[in-house]
């Protein structure tokens, strides 16, 4: 080339040049355009793909949440429904009756001012030398031993016999039936003893206790603990929740709500956390005494937590459903403290909390009432609202929360459902990652073949782009033929293949909501379930007539003693089982069951006017099946069955559960007719009866004593009349 003499070595502009660069800028340029065209929409639809599976999976775990929340929730709040109707049949039984009168009178006989030295000295050895000691592992103790003891000598000389010379170590002392001292009060405690330990442990309770009326003294417990024969308005127990709740049993009007403590580190069990609750016991319409009982915290975190259920009940690895209380503690034991502890308690000391309340959840092997939990949706909760939505936790990551109030008279506890963000949202980060592999493979290979074929690869990239604008229009099923085995068919071979892991992901989304609703239609009749979807907040119906029945196991308690909790449960879920197939071939709605008890309506939610014939059919036959199952199972059991037609209200009960069930008297009195009635045998009201006496055989049985209803008449089902050819 030539130079120019003004500056040597450099090249001269030729403008007669060939004309290959304007070529190659051509190129570049439709290079370019063909890859835009191609790669651009489809970076469009995986994102749009990728923002609906990802906020529709979200609305799914929500929702999931939000389920089991509620169905937490409503165990916890029927586990205390459950409780209150134990305490106020326990105390208007004649055993709980009967024992507080004896247990008091024999108490009074040993009490007076004064106290014998060696008593004195006795007990109070005992706990210098022994609970004191074991106590001040757990709490900080008081600064005197005097505060402990108790003030009377009939309290001393309990103390003495059945605490501190009690050959059984501090926490078994229950074991002892007897004192030998010859006294009265030991006669007593033989007779009753047993039965009460037998009711606690039966039940769950941590302790029973028996209460003087007028004199505040705890004159009974089963545990035997230091605060057995202490006074609850003067002794070293007054300022307990025990001594409120009964301050409350005390005053309360009969037939009222009972009164509840709510969890507190409770002294006498070792600082362990206790709830109690009380009922009045009343002879010939005087008070006489209070019954209370101790609640464990057990209990609630077996409920809660489905007894360690987590991922059978849909919460995954890193869900957890929780309570905690107005004071923002817990009311229940953290998942992550119970599967794995020491990275638990390392997570709370990092975030401040003190070696003292640490050590202590070693000891209790409980959270409860030691972790603080003050997060938006605990505040929003305490407040009465319900919701759910993402939420930064204690521990600094992100969740997904369901929360809510729970509906327990006398507690302000909320509970809620969680689930770390990243767990649950998984699936649609590995669908994003999916997109974006699929994404850069597509571009690479629309590159090679926009610079290798031209024009040639126009026509089918503008398939491509159409059908990734079906796909981002939600199109799933749009494929795009492979015609080729070149890269422009390799490209859409990918695409087909992210288009099918988009609908294989959006398939799994819609099946995961078909199992909500499925779940939803477990819980709730298909007409209310449609009717909550539709949007209604209050579901209430009034139905003027229908047929209710109770029915019972008689004799299933105490064949249940001494089985295996499996096999018990197993027993009634495949005889209920039975029942169920038996109400629904019957177009008979199954309400609910309590332990061994089922009850189930004719004629709601959707009415029929043959309901009677429908339930006495079902009645029938499920005496029948009784009979044919405790035969086949060798175990000696019948069926008790209680017929009553007329009004109910029927709806969804609270606005925290989705629990249907029935209200008014025509349930009492099918209720009394169960409970009044014989065993192996249906018994009816006359309403029934009135309906059914010209098709079915009856056998009446006069007029009968029914609890809150005076006399009244009753008949037996027997069988179905013949019809005579």
């Amino acid at each position: 080339m030539p130079l120019d003499g003004g500056c040597p070595g450099k090249a001269r502009w030729n403008p007669k040049d060939n004309e290959t660069p304007v070529k190659t800028k051509l190129g570049v340029k439709l290079a370019v355009l063909l890859v835009g065209l191609s790669t651009i929409p489809m970076l469009v639809s995986s994102y749009l793909g990728y923002v609906t599976a990802r906020d529709s999976l979200t609305t799914t775990v929500m929702n999931q949440l939000t389920g089991i929340r509620r169905s937490k929730g409503s165990q916890v709040e029927s586990y205390f429904h459950t409780v209150f109707n134990q305490i106020r049949t326990m105390s208007e039984s004649l055993i709980i009756v009967s024992s507080m009168i004896e247990f008091r009178d024999a108490f009074s006989k040993l009490d007076s001012p004064e106290i014998p030295s060696q008593l004195r000295d006795a007990v109070a050895r005992y706990y210098q030398e022994s609970y004191l000691i074991e106590l001040s592992k757990f709490m900080d103790l008081r600064p005197r031993v005097e505060e402990y003891l108790p003030s009377r000598r009939g309290s001393y000389y309990l103390q003495y016999h059945y605490i501190a010379n009690n050959p059984y170590p501090i926490g078994k002392k229950y074991y002892l039936n007897q004192a030998n001292d010859g006294s009265e009060y030991s006669q007593v405690h033989r007779q009753y003893h047993f039965e009460h330990r037998k009711f606690v442990e039966r039940f769950g309770y941590v302790d029973l206790f028996l209460i003087d009326h007028e004199t505040g003294q705890i004159v009974y417990t089963v545990l035997k603990e230091p605060d057995f024969a202490t006074n609850l308005v003067s002794g070293p127990y007054r300022n307990t929740g025990l001594a409120r709740a009964f301050g409350k049993a005390r005053a309360v009007e009969l037939g009222s709500a009972v009164p509840l403590a709510d969890f507190e580190a409770y002294e006498p069990s070792l600082g362990q956390p206790g709830a109690f609750v009380c009922s009045p016991i009343i002879k010939d319409g005087q008070r006489i005494g209070v019954l209370a009982l101790q609640l464990s915290n057990t209990e609630i975190d077996n409920v809660i937590s489905g007894n360690r259920g987590w991922a059978r009940d849909g919460l995954g690895k890193t869900g957890d459903s929780g309570i905690v209380g107005p004071d923002y503690l817990m009311r229940s034991s953290a998942r992550g403290f119970i599967e794995e502890p020491e990275r638990h308690l390392a997570r709370l000391r990092a975030r401040g909390v003190s070696e003292k309340t640490l050590r202590r959840m070693q000891a209790y092997g409980s959270t409860t009432l030691l972790q603080e939990v003050r997060l938006p949706s605990v505040e929003a909760a305490l407040a009465g609202q319900e919701g759910a939505g993402r939420q930064i936790g204690s521990a600094g990551g992100r969740s997904l929360v369901s929360y809510g109030p729970l509906n327990i008279e006398g507690l302000n506890w909320t509970i809620a459902s969680r689930i770390d963000e990243d767990e649950a949202l998984r699936p649609v980060e590995q669908l994003r990652l999916r997109l974006l592999r699929l994404t850069l493979l597509v571009l690479a290979f629309t590159v090679v073949s926009a610079l290798l074929l031209g024009r040639g690869i126009l026509k089918p990239v503008n398939a491509l782009v159409a059908a990734t604008r079906h796909l981002a229009q939600g199109d799933l099923s749009v494929r795009v033929p492979v015609t080729s085995r070149d890269e422009l068919g390799q490209l859409s071979a990918t695409f087909n293949g992210m288009a099918d892991s988009i609908q294989q992901q959006t398939a799994e989304i819609r099946q995961k909501n078909r199992e909500n609703e499925a779940l939803l239609l477990n819980i709730l009749p298909g007409p209310i379930a449609d009717r909550l979807k539709s949007g209604e907040s209050v579901i209430a119906d009034h139905f003027a007539a229908v047929t209710v029945l109770f029915a019972d196991i008689v004799g299933f308690t105490v064949l249940s003693n001494g089985r295996p909790p499996t096999e018990v449960v197993d027993l009634l879920n495949d005889l209920f089982r039975r029942f169920d197939a038996m109400a629904q071939r019957r177009g008979v709605e199954k309400i609910k069951t309590i332990g061994d008890a089922y009850m189930a309506v004719a004629g709601l939610p959707v009415q029929c006017d043959d309901h009677a014939r429908r339930m006495a059919e079902l009645a029938l036959e499920m005496t029948a099946e009784a009979h044919r199952f405790s035969q086949d199972r060798k175990m000696d059991f019948s069926l008790r069955i209680g017929l009553n037609s007329g009004p109910v209200v029927a709806g969804v009960i609270g606005a925290t559960k989705f629990i249907y069930d029935l209200w008014g008297d025509t349930v009492n009195t099918a209720s009394r007719m169960e409970s009044h009635g014989v065993a192996g045998s249906v018994q009816v009201t006359r309403s029934v009866y009135e309906q059914l006496k010209t098709e079915y055989e009856f056998e009446p049985r006069g007029e009968i004593e029914v609890k809150g209803k005076g006399r009244m008449s009753a008949w037996l089902l027997r069988s179905r009349v013949a019809v005579q050819a």
